[in-house]
């Protein structure tokens, strides 16, 4: 059986390498999905009896790898020069910033989510599927590692 779990961020980011728009700063409400695969939970009185993973549990994994890191953040690519000046008015004015070791595409971002969680979902003994990123309503990447 596979579930999944919603959450979705605001933040902010620029593709600098982009041909268009994208290039230039701007953000997005990113809607994620983290899809879990296992079997159901058989043991009698259990709280989470006939469940593969409480909902409640994924979003708390969710909401503290994901939501409370990068939510109306900006997240940047590190060897981009714009990012650096960015990043000194950044910490002068005390703003969310990331600086991060790959270009922040939908892409890589969905990677990036799913190694925030896989070792957590691991160590409850659950399996993670797949971690699905919409940047827009028309517009998501799939990770699955396989």
């Amino acid at each position: 059986m596979i579930i999944s779990r919603r959450i979705e961020i605001d933040m902010g980011h620029r593709i600098p390498n982009h041909k268009s728009k994208c290039r230039n700063l701007h953000g997005h409400r990113y809607v994620i999905y983290v899809y879990v695969e296992g079997e159901e939970n058989k043991v009698e009185g259990s709280s989470d009896e006939g469940m593969v993973l409480d909902y409640g549990d994924l979003k708390q994994i969710m909401i503290e790898e994901i939501h409370n890191r990068y939510d109306h953040s900006c997240i940047l690519y590190k060897k981009d020069e714009a990012s650096i000046a960015f990043k000194i008015i950044s910490d002068k004015f005390k703003l969310k910033t990331y600086l991060l070791d790959f270009i922040p595409t939908a892409e890589l971002l969905a990677k990036h989510f799913w190694e925030l969680i896989e070792d957590r979902l691991k160590d409850k003994g659950f399996k993670l599927h797949s971690v699905v990123i919409h940047e827009t309503p028309n517009c998501k990447a799939i990770y699955e590692n396989k």
